[in-house]
């Protein structure tokens, strides 16, 4: 059972109390036009460091909530120095309706950071999640997969700007352990971390080729790294073997500037995720419903597909793939 608390009204367990706790934060009322926000708290036994993760900020994205469940369950808060606070579903409408996108308001939570406390659903529920949860965070994680429209790598994202948090940044995403890390030296507006950068606190998120579906090989890899970050926060003990990653990208991980679809029709890919293209390269075509090639897509620079649609049927403005460059800086 979870403790319903008024979200104006809720604080934090004292640090000193260890133990477990989960709560359901009311906006206003509890119905579909006013949802809350649940929260899992795991105070660690003597103090420390506290690590926030959230998941399903997009309703379609659901390895995070079970990776989540996952960790929180197995946490034992007498064996912890600091603690966890996580949001398993920061997007409650999104992810009853299994959408990207919000029902109640139409709005991306995802691109509505830091948001607003007197604004739609989605804007209130951002800004929340910034003022109230992601402020508490010595480190800020957030576990995305790459929903039902497109595939990205299994891959890590951290801050590689000129920021107070970039090293910490960067070693947090070794620390977690996935084959791809991309370092991102800005970031596109709206999104969680961006809340996090404006306090101050190193961040990372989380991508996976998945949509809609828990995946029984990602899974794994999203419960390791979360239980490595709180190794890497000593909130836990852990013995945390850091491999190379396989691939090391740099540039913008904004999938909104990403090349999109002129015309309407069915997308053909003619290359894979993580596969190096070079400029002018074609990439794929864009057929009509007689099967007629009606455009050709090339890639407009060269680097690794790191993201790529997945649902071929297309209108104009639609993402169809977004090229990253390659970090040959070694640590």
């Amino acid at each position: 059972m979870a403790d319903v608390f008024d979200i104006e009204q809720f604080e934090f367990p004292n640090r000193n109390e260890a133990g477990k706790s989960r709560y359901f934060l009311e906006m206003g009322s509890n119905n579909e036009e006013q949802p809350g926000v649940p929260v899992l708290v795991a105070n660690g036994h003597l103090p420390g460091k506290t690590l926030v993760v959230f998941a399903c900020v997009h309703g379609d994205e659901l390895e995070g909530v079970q990776a989540i469940h996952d960790v929180f369950n197995m946490l034992d808060p007498q064996e912890m120095h600091g603690r966890l606070i996580a949001v398993p579903i920061a997007n409650l409408p999104a992810y009853h309706a299994v959408t990207r996108t919000s029902p109640t308001d139409g709005m991306n939570l995802a691109r509505t950071f830091p948001g607003k406390n007197n604004g739609t659903v989605t804007e209130r529920t951002a800004y929340y999640l910034s003022n109230l949860i992601i402020r508490e965070a010595d480190l800020f994680l957030d576990l995305h997969s790459s929903g039902v429209r497109s595939w990205m790598p299994t891959m890590v994202g951290y801050d590689a700007g000129e920021t107070t948090c970039a090293a910490r940044s960067k070693e947090a995403a070794l620390a977690f352990g996935m084959p791809v890390v991309w370092g991102h030296k800005e970031i596109g507006p709206g999104r969680s971390i961006c809340a996090a950068s404006e306090f101050g606190i190193p961040w990372l998120y989380v991508e996976s080729p998945n949509g809609a579906c828990v995946s029984p090989i990602d899974l794994p890899l999203y419960v390791n790294g979360i239980l490595n970050l709180l190794g890497h926060l000593s909130v836990i003990s852990r013995n945390i073997e850091c491999a190379q990653p396989t691939f090391r990208l740099l540039g913008s991980g904004d999938v909104d500037t990403s090349q999109s679809a002129d015309i309407s029709g069915f997308f053909v890919h003619y290359v894979r995720l993580m596969e190096r293209v070079e400029k002018g390269q074609p990439v794929g075509e864009i057929r009509d419903i007689f099967g007629q090639t009606i455009e050709k897509i090339h890639a407009d620079r060269k680097g690794f597909v790191a993201m790529l649609r997945a649902t071929p049927v297309v209108s104009p403005g639609d993402t169809l793939f977004l090229i990253a460059d390659e970090d040959r800086v070694t640590d």
